[in-house]
């Protein structure tokens, strides 16, 4: 059944809708995507289509290859294991720059974010909060260019793909969020890189163990 949008910022609206359905991994992974069918279907013209496809192709939701089309990218152990080693990277990169040179407000908003995950565990909000806490804690480095590297990075879309929406039994994460504030604000660097590996190494263990179970690609 078609699912007809309004005229109204169509453009976001498209790519909100198509981003829902490959987070969702509808269609599955290594599907070809029409630009033609999926305009037909959504009631609207091409360009707010090719628009959206073109962002999902820049944060990796999307691969798209020379005169055949837009293709579903899969999530693999291959792209999990790079896409965690380069965040790892940047978290301690990050956490080496800030810690020490924070202000007080800068830690309380910090612990407000961390707060803001516990209320959303098991909740359709953890995405965002989650993703609010972990961007905050790369922007206290204070450089735009790596805030924007770890925006971009494929990776922390491949764990939405992966939960699918499901969070039960994952309050260790809010403990771990925890762990990686208090660091901070004991400016306490060693202690921080520890946090942060752990944290990193828990969602990196929980995404291949998903992936083993899907049979080596989602």
């Amino acid at each position: 059944m078609a699912t007809l949008l309004s005229r109204s910022n169509l453009n976001e609206q498209v790519y909100d809708t198509l981003r829902r359905r490959l987070l969702a991994r509808d269609p599955g992974a290594g599907a070809k995507l029409s630009l033609h069918e999926l305009a037909s279907e959504l009631g609207v013209s091409r360009s707010p289509v090719h628009h959206a496809l073109t962002r999902l192709v820049s944060e990796g939701l999307l691969t798209v290859k020379a005169r055949r089309g837009y293709y579903v990218t899969p999530v693999t152990h291959e792209a999990l294991v790079e896409g965690y080693g380069v965040r790892v990277a940047l978290e301690l990169h990050a956490a080496d720059v800030a810690i020490g040179s924070l202000d007080q407000g800068q830690i309380a908003r910090f612990r407000r974010l961390c707060e803001a995950t516990e209320a959303a565990i098991s909740h359709e909000e953890w995405d965002a909060t989650n993703a609010a806490f972990h961007e905050y804690q790369i922007d206290l480095a204070g450089n735009r260019l790596l805030s924007r590297f770890y925006r971009e990075l494929s990776v922390n879309l491949m764990m939405q793909v992966i939960r699918g929406g499901r969070l039960e039994g994952s309050e260790y994460l809010v403990t771990e969020h925890r762990a990686i504030v208090d660091a901070f604000d004991a400016a306490d660097p060693a202690a921080a890189h520890d946090a942060i590996r752990t944290h990193i190494e828990t969602g990196k263990r929980i995404a291949l163990e998903a992936i083993e179970r899907a049979g080596g690609v989602l």
